[in-house]
């Protein structure tokens, strides 16, 4: 099996490839510059740059004398696989495997709905600017639930018994995400709301974080599609509905592609599209109708069939001429339609 030769350094480029379902070597340790400050830690620091993985030296799959290095990362299951096939098992901690990565967080949608008493909640602001200062230094916190935080007598919030990944390189936006998990399930929609502000103010970067957990957007489409950049959101999306299994979240990526392929100018994908998301709505998420009733009634209007733009959104604003007049033109700035 032939891999590709990594060093150190370049860590984020060995990642794409695992992402990919490539093994790869990883030939040296990390350059002072870049190193872990936990060396100690070692294999967990190349490991969780890597990303969600598994990692074993090649000394425990050729029976040679043990050293660090080469070390083969690559997808759990392909590393598994080596290890099964070696004249003698690798013993333990062998092959050391990363914590699961999650993308997908749609049981928490509850959370993204507005909030008419959202309020200022200080502990969650000082949380979110930490883990947003700690993701900008390429650290995970690695175990962010509520009991983990403190705050002083001048109410700084400070972490307290974290269980740290540093890493060579900036993390993923899943990782990051994953690291946002164990908050989650102590939330309220205040909560979040105050969440986004404080990270995104610790680390404007970090809005694919944001997107990963509020979209569950894997690919980065939601990024170029906020900023009208829609060629480009329209091939994101594309990419992820290509191994996408959630089914309402297929249905969700549908809505979107819609408005977005209708204002490259391509109606006829847009129609195509749309009919394909109505059809996946109807079976797996009728009750998302009120959100494609947008859809819709935008696309029928871009198309020049007013009437019919506004059967579709009649029960779903008082004004809805005025809604949909607002986003009009195939140059306005979209909302992302999210359920």
């Amino acid at each position: 099996m032939e891999m590709r030769e990594f060093a150190g350094d370049d860590l984020c480029s060995a990642r794409q490839l695992v992402g990919r379902g490539e093994a790869v070597l990883i030939v040296s340790a990390p350059g002072e510059a870049n190193r872990p400050t936990e060396e100690s830690r070692w294999p967990r620091g190349i490991a969780e740059t890597i990303g969600e993985c598994a990692v074993v030296p090649l000394a425990c799959l050729n029976g040679t004398e043990f050293r660090r290095y080469p070390l083969v990362a690559g997808p759990k299951r392909v590393v598994r696989f080596l290890c099964a096939g070696a004249e003698e098992l690798p013993p333990e901690p062998w092959p050391y495997e990363t914590r699961p990565l999650r993308t997908n967080y749609r049981e928490f949608r509850e959370l993204w709905r507005p909030d008419p008493q959202d309020a200022q909640h200080p502990l969650v602001l000082g949380i979110a600017e930490r883990l947003g200062q700690l993701h900008s230094k390429n650290i995970l916190h690695g175990d962010a639930h509520i009991g983990n935080w403190l705050r002083d007598q001048d109410g700084t919030v400070l972490v307290s018994d974290p269980d740290p990944s540093f890493l060579s390189c900036p993390p993923s936006p899943a990782q990051c995400a994953t690291d946002v998990l164990p908050l989650l399930p102590s939330m309220r929609s205040q909560h979040w709301h105050n969440f986004r502000i404080g990270y995104l103010a610790a680390w404007p970067e970090g809005r694919r974080t944001i997107d990963q957990i509020q979209y569950s957007d894997r690919t980065g489409w939601a990024v170029p599609f906020r900023s009208g950049e829609f060629a480009t959101s329209t091939g994101l999306i594309e990419q992820q509905l290509l191994d996408e299994s959630d089914q309402v979240l297929r249905v969700m990526l549908l809505a979107n592609l819609a408005l977005a392929s209708s204002s490259t100018g391509d109606d006829d994908a847009a129609a195509r599209t749309v009919m394909t998301c109505l059809n996946r709505a109807e079976e797996h998420c009728p009750w998302a109708a009120n959100g494609l009733a947008f859809v819709l009634g935008l696309l029928a209007l871009r198309w020049g069939d007013r009437a019919a733009a506004l059967d579709a959104t009649r029960f779903t604003w008082a004004d809805p001429e005025a809604v949909l007049t607002r986003y009009a033109d195939r140059g306005a700035r979209l909302p992302i339609i999210n359920f």
